[in-house]
């Protein structure tokens, strides 16, 4: 390889590998910002399915006293 192409090569990754990193960086930004919506949605149901449960041993517990 002669200088000038090994100079040109690395001005590509310069001015566009930045670019890359960056575009991959936002990328895995977005799909954690969409699982984490995901998760907190998954929370959301069990704590309703939950709920009733817990009253009901609420007021077992009251009725004990």
């Amino acid at each position: 390889m002669t200088a000038a192409v090994c100079r040109a090569r690395f001005a590509w990754l310069r001015t566009r590998g930045l670019r890359l990193i960056f575009f991959f960086a936002y990328a895995m930004l977005m799909l954690t910002i969409f699982e984490q919506g995901r998760i907190i949605q998954a929370q959301q149901m069990l704590i309703r399915q939950l709920y009733p449960d817990s009253v009901a041993l609420t007021k077992a517990r009251l009725h004990r006293r």
